[in-house]
């Protein structure tokens, strides 16, 4: 039921455009809370110079999960269904916290062509201080989200702050200006084969040199690697695999820092029903990673892989420059591929299933034959 306070009226036609038409609409005069009622919260704006940030207020929800959406870099306008979904579940409360393409949605001036104040960084600053940490079980971030506002939140706030989706990996890049990942942080990285984040990396290396930004100290960190994934999550992705890696990080926070096998279980048998392809790497205890999992399309490997410090160095004036234009992109692709009738599924009809199914039990099969003949060859 959609509850409308006397200003919501005026409202809500902007906020329908932010969560169906994309990013780069900005929604002027509110910010948004959507719970798991379906209903909406609105906030006047402060000043220019003071952070359009509403005070936290999900907590007055029941005892539902308070998720927090970073909107800057969080895929609020083309995933903004996606988020309203969740917040009707009933597990869920959510919130997006600021929005896109405010004055604030800037990199700060540490960065290369970075603007002074507002931008990201005083954005972050607001939202310490406006109490979103203390008030969030949950905080989801993406692109320039993990790149500036999570390090510092993790500054401020270190092992105290919640756990963390980060989507697109900001927060394991060679950022400029260092910080402090917080050993006791709970963080499960998004990262996608198709994401330009990734720049000239091969997959390995990608891969690798995200592994190798986490600290040794930390021992609850994951890495899920889609090679399908675009810088914007595509929608049938993100839809069938957020809840499940909302519970695992949630697991991971309440079962005494056990890694939670059984929620990674399920994140791998979603991905591989829907023709998803790609890695998934956690932490065992600090220091120590579990063996990865390669997984595709009806079949799940371990692949064993040392973690090898790469030297691969960013340009991040290609990011500050390009980010721009290159967002554009994403939203544009991200736009398309939802309108496909599997929301960019790669297996989106059952022909695609069958197919992928043989090709699965024929690579088992040969897997299997390569075994034998192996066995027989030093036997």
């Amino acid at each position: 039921m959609l509850q409308q306070s006397p200003t919501s009226a005026l409202l809500l036609p902007q906020l329908h455009r932010q969560f169906a038409g994309g990013e780069e609409t900005p929604i002027t005069g509110a910010s948004v809370s959507v719970t798991s009622h379906r209903s909406f919260t609105h906030s006047p704006m402060h000043g220019p110079g003071i952070t359009p940030v509403a005070r936290p207020g999900h907590r007055n929800f029941f005892q539902a999960t308070a998720v927090s959406v970073v909107a800057p870099g969080g895929g609020t306008g083309i995933n903004g269904q996606v988020y309203a979904d969740l917040g009707q579940d009933s597990q869920f409360t959510v919130d997006v916290v600021g929005r896109s393409r405010a004055p604030y949605d800037c990199y700060p001036e540490y960065w290369p062509n970075g603007e002074s104040a507002p931008n990201l960084h005083s954005f972050a600053e607001d939202i310490v201080r406006q109490g979103w940490v203390e008030k969030t079980d949950l905080f989801i971030m993406g692109s320039r989200g993990g790149q500036v506002v999570l390090p510092v939140l993790w500054h401020h706030k270190g092992d105290r702050i919640p756990p963390v989706i980060c989507i697109n990996g900001g927060c394991a890049m060679h950022l400029p200006k260092p910080f402090r990942w917080p050993d006791a942080a709970v963080t499960f990285l998004l990262l996608g084969g198709d994401d330009y984040f990734r720049g000239e990396a091969t997959m390995e290396e990608y891969i690798m040199e995200t592994q190798s930004q986490v600290p040794v100290g930390n021992g609850t960190t994951a890495i899920l690697f889609v090679q399908e994934m675009q810088h914007m999550p595509q929608q049938a992705l993100l839809r069938s695999i957020l809840p499940i890696m909302l519970r695992t990080v949630l697991a991971w926070r309440d079962n005494n820092r056990r890694a939670p096998r059984d929620e990674l279980r399920q994140l791998l048998s979603v991905l591989n029903h829907d023709g998803w392809s790609g890695r998934l790497l956690f932490t065992q205890s600090p220091g120590r990673w579990a063996p990865s999992v390669d997984f595709g399309p009806f079949h799940v490997a371990q692949h064993r892989s040392e973690v090898v410090q790469q030297n691969i160095q960013t340009s991040f004036e290609d990011f500050t420059e390009l980010s721009r234009s290159e967002e554009l992109k994403a939203l544009f692709r991200a736009a398309g591929l939802q309108a496909q009738p599997s929301h960019g599924a790669p297996l989106g009809h059952v022909g695609d299933r069958f197919h992928a199914a043989v090709q699965a039990k024929l690579l088992a099969a040969k897997r299997e034959q390569e075994l034998v003949l192996h066995q027989q060859s030093h036997g």
